[in-house]
């Protein structure tokens, strides 16, 4: 049976995002490929999108906090570092932020 995407929520460093609208992770592509290949500490990424995002700037790119992510049938509580943040203005509309953020190893 199908989830419903319901009750999404997400937070990083405590500072919740407002009305998440599109969410979407990616977790554990950091395998090792073999004994003789090097390791990749890449763990993946987290995109979402939603329509506020208090107190967080650019000048959070880069820093490293706790996200987490719950509802919607998923849940993932890890920490990651502020890879990008996106702001899409519409006449006569919303505000709508995009925000990506890289897992880091714990």
């Amino acid at each position: 049976m199908a989830t419903y995407s319901t009750n999404v929520s997400a937070s990083w460093g405590g500072t919740p995002f407002a009305e998440v609208y599109d969410l979407s992770f990616a977790y554990g592509s950091g395998l090792p490929k073999g004994w003789d290949s090097e390791w990749s500490d890449d763990l993946g990424s987290v995109t979402l999108s939603c329509f506020g995002v208090a107190n967080i700037t650019l000048a959070e790119y880069g820093k490293r906090r706790q996200l987490v992510i719950g509802g919607g049938g998923a849940s993932l509580t890890c920490m990651a570092v502020l890879e990008s943040l996106a702001v899409q203005y519409g006449l006569n509309d919303v505000t709508r932020f995009t925000v990506t953020f890289k897992i880091l190893d714990q």
